[in-house]
């Protein structure tokens, strides 16, 4: 985790590959590299360790933030709302509540123009 906060998301993901090995029925480590799998553009494989995560801890507050950003990525922008709505709902003091609202409000000011 320290690594991918360094930007160094390939070898972070070294470590998150075995930390999922290690114990496929915790959340944390799939949320974690699903956050490193975006970073490196491979949102597909992010999605489906975020819904993976999402079936052993549905109301996950980081996990519905991750699978909202994305959703969004992916032009998913109802479903981006839906999952940050939520996050504020389960989570309302959160770090990953702040986040949720700030992605709301960027979506709902939509694109800027230039």
């Amino acid at each position: 985790v320290a690594l991918g906060s360094m930007g160094r998301y390939a070898d972070a993901l070294e470590d998150l590959n075995r930390a999922v090995t290690l114990d496929p029925n915790r959340a944390e480590p799939l949320i974690f590299r699903a956050a490193a799998l975006r970073h490196l553009d491979r949102v597909d494989e992010a999605l489906r360790d975020v819904e993976k995560a999402l079936v052993l801890a549905p109301e996950n507050a980081e996990a519905l933030l991750e699978r909202g950003i994305l959703r969004q990525l992916m032009g998913d922008a109802a479903g981006a709302k839906a999952d940050w709505e939520k996050v504020v709902a389960l989570a309302p003091d959160s770090p990953a509540a702040d986040l949720a609202q700030q992605n709301l409000a960027l979506n709902e000011a939509g694109p800027r123009r230039r």
